[in-house]
């Protein structure tokens, strides 16, 4: 069986082709967009999906269920466009949703409001007579009572 004969590609074509893939400026700019997706998405958006990665104008975004990724589909061209506009270039094409976990953000417990809970009486433990027991319990109490748990 013959290979059919295609016209060879000029190694000029072929190198563009690669140089574009691997334009380090291009990569590195459309890489900024992990350090304001939050600014420009917003916190509700933000706290339940993230970008996960960038390839030849596509943005992958991990989004935590399947509510969230229909809203998000239904917002894709505007949140393409201002992505686009704060990058300063049309880096993204398409942006593409996937399921994945919430993103986890380290964010701070607010403060307790009010005076602090005053110290409950430590639970009463029935008489062990292993130390060891005796010992994991105690330490079982007094987490629980810590908690607020009895």
């Amino acid at each position: 069986m013959t290979r059919p004969r295609n016209r060879p590609d000029r190694v000029a074509d072929a190198l563009r082709q690669v140089v574009q893939r691997i334009d380090p400026e291009r990569r590195l700019a459309a890489y900024r967009l992990w350090t304001f997706w939050a600014d420009e998405v917003g916190p509700a958006v933000a706290a339940r999906a993230e970008p996960a990665s960038y390839r030849d104008g596509v943005l992958s975004v991990r989004v935590a269920g399947a509510a969230w990724m229909q809203e998000l589909q239904f917002m894709k061209e505007e949140l393409r466009r201002r992505l686009n506009q704060r990058l300063g270039a049309d880096l993204i094409r398409d942006i593409y949703f996937v399921s994945g976990p919430a993103p986890r953000r380290a964010t701070p417990r607010p403060a307790p409001a009010g005076p602090p809970r005053a110290i409950e009486a430590p639970i009463a433990l029935p008489e062990v007579s292993d130390p060891a027991l005796a010992a994991v319990l105690a330490r079982l109490a007094d987490a629980a009572r810590t908690r607020g748990r009895r």
